[in-house]
């Protein structure tokens, strides 16, 4: 530990491990840590498309800028850790989250793991690093699935064999990439975790997120009911991928096509059993990570394997498999319903202020008579 006997833990995601649940656990429960000296610090910094739980968000900074404000950054790095500073006077650990980290924090020269190494080098905290990974297969094409659900992207386009083949942005060798981050804050302090549900406690990736960081999960901490981030079948991401393409989608537009897609999803009984790849193409993509898997279930895990590798595929996905047309008549169906609900709505509504406003005097009356009605 620093000199203090302070602790940074950066939960760096991988993204597609429930991160997002995992930082508004951890939003929503900071008193339960302060009775514990951790803090879960909040900052004012806002930046777009990104949710105020992803605290540790400034140390990238805004990616999407067409050209990257050195200057800005570096005074928003400081401010954020004079706040850290601050916060560890009152508190023992404070806990960052970002998922970002993991997939952007060596680009731009590396400022992300620079600026957090020389932060390092006051010897005022020590950081942990805490990071699930997930089977690479697995992790593809979850980011898959999620880019086309969200629309607007240049990459909400491309089909499966294509991102396959490009794989842009994701960094799948998580040996390689561990390696460089031990490099900095050294082996001993990075936690890796696998994301399997069967493995958390109570089968609650919260659970597990807290006994990660030295805590023990109990009834003090709350966990909000809220929807979950439903994933659309093989046939719906598909289809979804076909209307990202359309040349007048709008927002409005892309928001309609993903609630029914994603509802209609609920709904499916699509065969889960459907792999996007064939056996033989599983096993060559996952070859290339094995050894990496190995070396990481041995030297972070102690342990010989990362993943199960279990590579039996029953049957590969096909775009024009029999059931699509089925699914593309039974959504044309859902949507149109629910379009002719929404215009009955408007129309109910429309005949209602028509009413009102040719008859103004008895709408009055009659908000007279209702109001004197519950008086007694």
């Amino acid at each position: 530990m620093g000199k203090n006997g302070k602790t940074l833990y950066l939960h760096i995601g991988t993204p597609k491990t429930a991160t997002t649940a995992i930082q508004r656990f951890c939003m929503d429960n900071r008193e339960a840590f302060h009775l514990h000296r951790y803090d879960y610090p909040m900052f004012e910094f806002e930046y777009p498309n990104v949710g105020k739980w992803r605290n540790g968000h400034f140390l990238l900074g805004d990616m999407h800028q067409a050209q990257r404000d050195f200057a800005a950054y570096e005074k928003v790095f400081r401010e954020a850790f004079g706040q850290i500073q601050k916060a560890l006077e009152v508190y023992d650990s404070i806990i960052l989250s970002d998922e970002g980290v993991w997939n952007h924090g060596f680009k731009f020269s590396g400022m992300c793991w620079e600026r957090i190494q020389k932060e390092l080098e006051k010897d005022f905290f020590t950081v942990k690093i805490v990071v699930y990974l997930r089977r690479q297969d697995e992790f593809v094409y979850s980011w898959w699935n999620q880019i086309v659900k969200a629309g607007f992207r240049k990459t909400s386009v491309i089909s499966w064999e294509e991102m396959i083949k490009k794989l842009p942005v994701v960094q799948l060798d998580y040996y390689g990439t561990l390696e460089k981050i031990a490099g900095i804050v050294g082996k001993e302090n990075i936690i890796v975790r696998r994301f399997d549900r069967n493995r958390f406690p109570e089968r609650l990736i919260q659970a597990d997120f807290i006994r990660a960081v030295g805590l023990e999960f109990s009834e003090e901490y709350q966990i909000q009911e809220e929807v979950s981030n439903v994933s659309l079948t093989k046939n719906c991401s598909e289809i979804k991928r076909i209307l990202n393409g359309l040349p007048e989608l709008d927002q409005k537009g892309n928001d309609f096509f993903r609630t029914q897609l994603r509802e209609f999803s609920l709904q499916s009984g699509e065969d889960r059993n459907c792999g996007m790849m064939s056996e033989q193409e599983l096993r060559e993509f996952m070859a290339k990570y094995e050894e990496g898997n190995h070396r990481v279930a041995e030297e972070y895990l102690g342990e010989e394997r990362l993943f199960e590798e279990d590579y039996q595929v029953e049957e590969k996905w096909n775009p024009r498999n029999l059931d699509m047309i089925e699914d593309i008549v039974k959504l044309f169906g859902t949507s149109t319903l629910c379009l002719m609900k929404k215009n009955e709505e408007l129309e109910y509504q429309m005949s209602d202020l028509k009413y009102k406003l040719n008859h103004p005097l008895r709408t009055v009356g009659n908000k007279v008579k209702n109001s004197w009605g519950g008086v007694q």
